[in-house]
């Protein structure tokens, strides 16, 4: 996946690190979630877990065909990582035709169940308009997801558009703030913006005449006062 690249800035300001993540939700019928359904369902079953690992057989072995059809009814059932594999191949095109919207239903569904993958796959999907309109905003969100999560691709991400005002409103701060913890990570492209902005950085505003004179600001300071611990040790 290709990351974004920032253009260079000017000098940031202070770090701010922390940001709310609102909630998402995704209605299933009236008050009930993807996640709602899964919370209160019955655990995968044995049978459904063979026939998962029956359709990565399937992929593996280029049959992505057969591989979409075994996962696809497992995905109807509201299994994260199925939904997320046939969103992936109907994103691609394999094994059956291409449907960038489909996909993006699949990848939001299950991100909204807390699949970090397909947040960030609906990021990045949102991101480079890839077959769907482009749209920062929801990018923004999908990186955020997954960032909160910590992930440092999207917390790069996060800090890029943050600090080209991608989709939210340009905020330097939150920008280094995001790089900062992706760099944590070691992500090789977090490092570099830090490289070039933190030397950057304001440092604190000189004083002015008013500030600079001493008795304006506080009375001058008591005179020295010898040691006399000697004599006092020594009389």
């Amino acid at each position: 996946m290709t990351e974004l690249r920032p253009a260079q800035f000017p000098a940031l300001v202070a770090l701010a690190i922390w940001l709310a993540w609102p909630q998402a939700v995704a209605a299933q019928g009236p008050g009930t979630t993807v996640r709602d359904r899964i919370e209160q369902g019955v655990s995968v079953t044995r049978a459904d877990s063979d026939r998962f690992d029956e359709g990565v057989a399937a992929y593996d072995a280029g049959n992505f065909q057969k591989a979409f059809e075994i996962w696809l009814p497992l995905a109807q059932r509201d299994d994260l990582a199925a939904m997320r594999n046939v969103a992936t191949l109907l994103r691609q095109g394999k094994g059956i035709d291409r449907d960038p919207e489909r996909a993006l239903y699949f990848y939001e569904r299950s991100g909204r169940a807390g699949l970090v993958a397909s947040q960030v796959n609906s990021a990045f999907m949102y991101l480079d308009g890839d077959g769907i309109p482009q749209d920062y905003r929801k990018a923004s969100f999908w990186f955020h997801a997954a960032a909160v999560a910590g992930v440092p691709v999207a917390r790069y991400n996060l800090g890029v558009m943050y600090e080209r005002g991608l989709g939210v409103e340009e905020d330097p701060a939150r920008a280094l703030a995001w790089y900062t913890l992706a760099a944590r990570s070691g992500h090789a492209g977090a490092l570099d913006r830090l490289a070039v902005l933190v030397p950057h950085l304001p440092g604190p505003t000189p004083p002015t005449e008013a500030d600079a004179a001493l008795e304006a600001r506080a009375p001058a300071p008591p005179l020295a006062e010898l040691d006399r611990l000697d004599n006092a040790a020594n009389p």
